[in-house]
């Protein structure tokens, strides 16, 4: 049985053998993840097998970020300045690995990683992501009833990961 385990994107991963599908996603994860990793722009978890950490299952981004308060928030209804948020910017999985649910592994493990940054290291307002309605049955809340842009509360986060 395989054991899932997740890790900082390296140079030990076979990046170029990722195939999701989606060719934007692709070229992300093979050309250009590991230069912004090195750069301090984007953060790059992959999920591997660990009888084989080489290769990619499923991987997601991250980046810090600011958004207007959204709205619907008490704590925030008066506040004046952007609220900082870490934002999930990508998220694949293989398609060798569909249907085993690292999609839903993925997106768990970013709401963890919100959970960790909040309590061990600054505040943060919750999770963001740019995404349609899937994410909505995880309990992200539409910032803007047409966009596209949702967020998963801090406390939330925390709950999910507890």
């Amino acid at each position: 049985m395989a054991r899932i385990r997740k890790e900082q994107l390296s140079k030990h991963h076979d990046r170029a053998a990722f195939d999701c599908g989606v060719e934007a996603l692709n070229t992300f994860i093979q050309k250009t993840a590991r230069r912004q990793d090195e750069r301090h722009l984007v953060r790059t978890t992959v999920l591997v097998d660990s009888n084989r950490p080489e290769r990619i299952l499923a991987y997601y981004s991250t980046a810090p970020c600011e958004i207007a308060p959204p709205p619907g928030v008490r704590a925030w209804k008066k506040y004046p300045h952007p609220v900082p948020f870490l934002r999930m910017a990508r998220l694949a999985s293989d398609l060798s690995a569909r249907g085993q649910g690292l999609g839903e592994l993925a997106l768990l493990a970013a709401i963890e990683d919100a959970a960790t940054i909040s309590r061990e290291f600054t505040a943060i307002g919750g999770l963001v992501v740019d995404a349609k309605d899937q994410y909505e049955k995880y309990g992200f809340i539409r910032i803007e009833e047409d966009g596209l842009q949702l967020f998963l509360p801090i406390q939330d986060c925390i709950t999910a990961i507890a």
